[in-house]
C-alpha cells in the first residue's frame, strides 16, 4: 500500500498542469482498485502468532504428566506457545496415589496453578490458560475446527501407530518409564491389536503380553511403509508450517502436533516436507522436544 501511495504522490504532480487522458485515469483507477483489494484482504488476514515475553507466575504453575502421552503433551504445548513458566513432574507410569491424591484417580494431565484446585483434562486446562490475563495475553488459541477429514485420517492409523509407538514406549527411555514396574503396568493396560482391552487384561499373562510387544517391535517394516503413505495423505490437509487450519493458530494445531509428535519415536519413518516443518515449528516454538534423537 506504501508503494502504491508513491506511484500516485508521483503521477499526481506529474500531471498537475496538463490535462488528464483516459489512459491516466484508468492507470490511476487500476491503482486504487488495487489498494482496495490489498487494504481488505489485509485487514480480513488473521493475526499471525508471535511468541510473547516470558509469563511468570507466582507459585509456579505445576504440570504432572507422561511424555509419551498426547494428551499431556497438549498442555506443555499450549504452555509453551504461551511462554509461560512452569514445572513438569514426569509421573512414574505405575504410581497411583500422587495422581489419586491431586485429583482422585489416576488420570494425566493434571494442572496445579494459584487459585484453585489441581484439575485434569487437557483441553479444559488449556482453555482455562488461555482466557486467564494472569497467564499473559488470551485468545492465544482460536477454537477448533472440528475437522472431519483431519479426524478421519486419525482413525485410518490408529491400528499401525499403536503396533508401531506402543513397543517403542517401553524400550526407549522416558521418565515415566524408569523403573521395570512401570513398563509392565503400561504393557498390562495397553492392548496391541487385534486384541480388545477387556481380553487383553483378562486373558493374557504378562509373559504372554511381552511376547506380543516384543515380536510387534521386530516386525515393523510393513507398517512403517502403511504409516509413511498416509503420511503422503496428512500432507495436503495441513495448511501450512505454521497452522493446520487456514486462519492461524487454533486448538486444531495443539491437538495435531501432539499426536504427530509420537510418530517420531519411530526410527524410518519419511515425513513429507510441509509436516517436517510444522514439527520443527512447533517443538521450537513450544519448547517441547521430539523423539527424533531416540527413535527406534
Amino acid at each position: 500500500l506504501i508503494y502504491v501511495r508513491r506511484i500516485l504522490t508521483t503521477k499526481i504532480d506529474k500531471i498537475t498542469n496538463e490535462a488528464m487522458t483516459t489512459t491516466t485515469f484508468r492507470f490511476l483507477g487500476g491503482l486504487l482498485l488495487f489498494a482496495v483489494v490489498e487494504g481488505l484482504s489485509l485487514a480480513a488476514a488473521p493475526p499471525m502468532y508471535a511468541k510473547p515475553g516470558l509469563v511468570s507466575v507466582s507459585p509456579m504453575p505445576r504440570v504432572y504428566v507422561y511424555d509419551h502421552c498426547p494428551f499431556c503433551v497438549r498442555v506443555r504445548l499450549a504452555l509453551g506457545l504461551k511462554n509461560i513458566k512452569h514445572d513438569v513432574r514426569f509421573m512414574a507410569n505405575d504410581d497411583v496415589d500422587l495422581p489419586t491424591s491431586l485429583v482422585g484417580k489416576k488420570i494425566a494431565p493434571i494442572f496445579e496453578a494459584p487459585g484453585r484446585e489441581a484439575f485434569a483434562e487437557s483441553m479444559d486446562i488449556v482453555k482455562w490458560v488461555d482466557s486467564d490475563p494472569a497467564f499473559g495475553p488470551t485468545g492465544t488459541f482460536r477454537a477448533a475446527s472440528d475437522r472431519t477429514d483431519l479426524k478421519a485420517w486419525q482413525k485410518s492409523v490408529q491400528t499401525p501407530l499403536r503396533l508401531l509407538q506402543r513397543p517403542r514406549y517401553v524400550k526407549t527411555y522416558l521418565p515415566e518409564f524408569a523403573q521395570q514396574s512401570a513398563k509392565d503396568a503400561f504393557v498390562k493396560n495397553h492392548q496391541l491389536p487385534p486384541y480388545e482391552k477387556d481380553d487383553w487384561r483378562s486373558n493374557l499373562d504378562m509373559t504372554t503380553r511381552w511376547y506380543f510387544y516384543d515380536r510387534t517391535f521386530q516386525d515393523t517394516e510393513k507398517l512403517v511403509e502403511e504409516v509413511n503413505e498416509k503420511l503422503k495423505d496428512l500432507e495436503p490437509l495441513i495448511y501450512s508450517e505454521k497452522c493446520a487450519t487456514e486462519g492461524g493458530l487454533s486448538l486444531d494445531d495443539v491437538d495435531l502436533f501432539s499426536r504427530l509428535r509420537s510418530i517420531t519415536i519411530i526410527k524410518g519413518i519419511e515425513f513429507p516436507p510441509k509436516i517436517r516443518a510444522y514439527l520443527d515449528y512447533f517443538a521450537e516454538q513450544g519448547d517441547v522436544p521430539l523423539y527424533d534423537p531416540i527413535a527406534l
